[in-house]
């Protein structure tokens, strides 16, 4: 893979070959990369292909580029990962998305849970989503993944989260305390291409809460005889996972 620097841009930005950016990406090639005409970035707009794109022209609020070259891409997991995470303290929230997009993961959701530390009023909620939107894409950019991640639009309950996922072909609830199953103890006579994963928060998921997943087809499953942080649980779950059938 180029070490030319990434950018996501939507495809109406590239016609004819031609491409035009503006926004925050703008300031970054100048004030940070201080590329100018001639210097060449790559750019993935909506398919598997990244695009080497020539500057043409670096402007205050506008950078012109022209497409030079193309490259087919694979480095997506064959698995798509559905992870539920319930909100947590302090930054951990945004360290665990951040990780998250570099073990591949299609999508984040995060949750309110009974036991939840963290209330995020109405009036927040537009700014932490756009915060946790910027930290995928910069991940993405940062570990080359070619798609970024969908980050939830709203924080949702743990009903909404089993409901939008009851079409994955496996659903999985990592619990503490869950003592007998573990993840190669499950058995399937296909492997599965999604998985919903749910993660509670410090104090975990209460059991009413795991009874309620349960009737959504959520199988519990066990991390490991000591209890994880947080921040660890869904890290150890994503690479469990990826390696049993993604791409690790």
């Amino acid at each position: 893979m180029s070490s030319l620097h990434k950018f996501f841009v939507p495809k109406e930005q590239i016609i004819n070959k031609r491409l035009t950016l503006t926004g925050s990406d703008v300031s970054h090639i100048r004030t940070v990369l201080r590329l100018k005409a001639g210097d060449s970035i790559q750019v993935i707009s909506d398919s598997d292909k990244w695009l080497t794109v020539k500057l043409v022209e670096v402007k205050a609020k506008e950078v012109h580029g022209e497409v030079i070259a193309s490259e087919t891409i694979n480095l997506e997991s064959p698995l798509a990962i559905h992870l539920g995470q319930a909100l947590t303290k302090a930054n951990k929230f945004d360290m665990t998305l951040r990780k998250s997009v570099e073990l591949g993961v299609r999508s984040v959701t995060p949750l309110t849970t009974e036991r939840c530390v963290v209330k995020i009023h109405r009036t927040e909620m537009e700014k932490k989503i756009g915060r946790w939107k910027k930290i995928a894409l910069e991940s993405s950019k940062q570990c080359g993944r070619s798609q970024v991640p969908i980050v939830a639009e709203n924080i949702q309950t743990l009903e909404n989260f089993c409901r939008k996922n009851e079409c994955q072909d496996l659903k999985l609830v990592f619990w503490e305390m869950e003592d007998t199953k573990i993840l190669k103890d499950i058995d399937l006579d296909v492997e599965p291409r999604s998985v919903a994963v749910l993660i509670g928060p410090e104090g975990g998921f209460s059991q009413a809460e795991i009874e309620t997943v349960r009737e959504f087809g959520f199988q519990t499953v066990s991390l490991g005889p000591r209890i994880l942080r947080a921040e660890t649980a869904p890290v150890v779950a994503l690479a469990l996972l990826q390696s049993r059938w993604g791409d690790l």
